[in-house]
């Protein structure tokens, strides 16, 4: 009777090919996930609801990945799998309930607020694995949950039929899924080559309107905008596919950084293929930045770029004290613009803070005035008719969720750059560059964290992977 012979390496190979096919199946759930936040972000078509949607399945795909990973016997895995499933669904209805008036949880709206941040939170640390977590890590999460809390409550004082009653519990998924879920899933080369993609796509859109003038293609309008960018000869500024230049220049931004990075790690890698597409997304995302006009872009770029070449130079000391220097010299510019020593326009920011401070200092100190547009709050500090926003993404905090909120998200934010400054592990030079560019970038800016636009997701993964990533990744 003869034997069966097995050759060698086949199972290793199905199992390689397994993986690779659900690694693929998982970095296109999370590029599906990007695309759907730029499509929400040009124009109405992806409501706020339907991405807290697929932050939902993001974070079902990393729970069964992990009940797979960690149980090896088929009854613990089940009870695993389903567990995470059954979560998955309560969350899934949860988020589709708040999708109309009402959550469906009895009329005392203090008890269903409850219910929906318990219910979240658990989940989002069932499919993370929280005993992994370090005190560190344990700090984010309560700097998260200090904010959470605050947008939270802050949606008891309106009407339960407005949107302003709802939209905390979108953008509390939406970041978390963020912060937590995303790193753990996927890898940070996946994730910088989505943005140095993404970002070179949108560049070569915008720059087809300097040929053929402006158009439409499928769902965008493909636009400029009636300024001068900083380019000779170039009359007037990019905005692509977004509503207005400063959202074309956040994504040229991170999809520099991104391709920089790649550029740098191509050549150590001695990968001249990869290093000749990073120049090209290099070239491509630096010209949007400049396009964009958007100074604050075109200054966090230079910030992310001096400080990551301070880290690879020379090591952690010399880096540290890069990152310290330009933080304190974009700070030392700004006090010298504000006494008039610099004469660089403020394009009105400082009397837009001043209104803000001024609001601050008269509101509810503590817990601040709520959720809704920062605008309002500050409208009657201004000589304007009409008040644009603070302009400053710290300030538009501490005026919704007061100096509770505002300390728990410089916490988050600048907690995230001191706690990669001192991990002793592996150096992430690449990630806290990108991180300290986004805080320099949103000293200009009022998107914040807690948020679905573009500049809060990619801001939030960038925290998110300084914090929570796997280093090996």
């Amino acid at each position: 009777m003869g034997t069966v012979t097995r050759r060698p390496g086949t199972s290793q190979g199905r199992h390689r090919s397994v993986s690779r096919l659900v690694a693929g199946v998982i970095y296109g759930l999370f590029g599906l996930y990007l695309g759907l936040v730029i499509v929400a972000y040009a124009t109405d078509l992806v409501l706020a609801w339907q991405l807290a949607a697929v932050a939902v399945l993001l974070g079902a795909v990393l729970g069964v990945r992990l009940a797979v990973d960690r149980y090896r016997d088929s009854e613990h895995r089940q009870a695993a799998l389903l567990s995470v499933l059954g979560f998955a669904l309560a969350v899934f209805a949860m988020i589709y309930q708040s999708s109309s008036p009402g959550l469906g949880l009895g009329p005392s709206r203090p008890l269903a607020i409850t219910v929906v941040f318990v219910l979240f939170l658990s989940f989002l640390l069932a499919v993370t694995g929280p005993r992994r977590y370090t005190p560190v890590q344990w700090g984010a999460i309560g700097c998260f949950m200090t904010l959470s809390m605050l947008y939270l409550v802050h949606t008891l004082a309106f009407d339960p039929s407005s949107s302003q009653s709802r939209w905390p519990i979108w953008a509390l998924f939406v970041m978390g899924t963020n912060l937590l879920v995303v790193p753990r899933l996927v890898p940070r080369r996946v994730f910088f080559w989505l943005l140095s993609t993404l970002g070179s796509l949108v560049v070569l859109l915008g720059l087809a309107t300097y040929g053929i003038g402006e158009y439409a293609v499928w769902i965008f309008e493909v636009r400029q905008w009636s300024s001068t960018p900083p380019i000779p000869g170039v009359d007037t500024t990019l905005q692509s596919v977004f509503p207005n230049p400063n959202g074309f220049g956040l994504l040229s931004f991170a999809g520099f950084v991104a391709a920089v990075v790649e550029f740098h790690r191509s050549l150590v890698a001695r990968r001249p293929l990869g290093a000749g597409l990073a120049i090209v997304a290099g070239s491509l995302c630096g010209l949007g930045v400049l396009l964009s006009n958007a100074r604050a872009s075109i200054l966090a770029a230079m910030v992310v770029v001096v400080v990551y070449a301070g880290y690879v130079l020379g090591g952690r000391r010399l880096g540290a004290l890069t990152l310290a220097s330009t933080v304190f010299g974009v700070v030392a510019v700004l006090a010298g613009m504000a006494v008039g020593l610099i004469d660089i326009s403020s394009a009105n920011r400082f009397e837009l803070w001043s209104a803000s401070l001024q609001a601050i200092r008269d509101g509810p100190l503590l817990i601040g005035h709520g959720g809704g547009p920062a605008s309002v709050v500050i409208e009657p500090y201004l000589a304007t008719e009409t008040a644009p926003s603070p302009h400053n993404s710290y300030l538009s905090v501490v005026i919704q969720t007061g100096l509770v909120g505002g300390l728990a998200y410089i916490g988050l934010l600048g907690g995230s750059i001191v706690a990669g400054m001192l991990d002793t592990g592996e150096l992430d030079a690449a990630m806290l560059a990108f991180v300290t560019g986004w805080a320099i970038h949103q000293l200009f800016e009022s998107y914040t964290m807690f948020h679905w636009s573009l500049g809060s997701v990619v801001v939030t993964l960038s925290v998110g992977y300084l914090l929570f990533g796997e280093r090996a990744s």
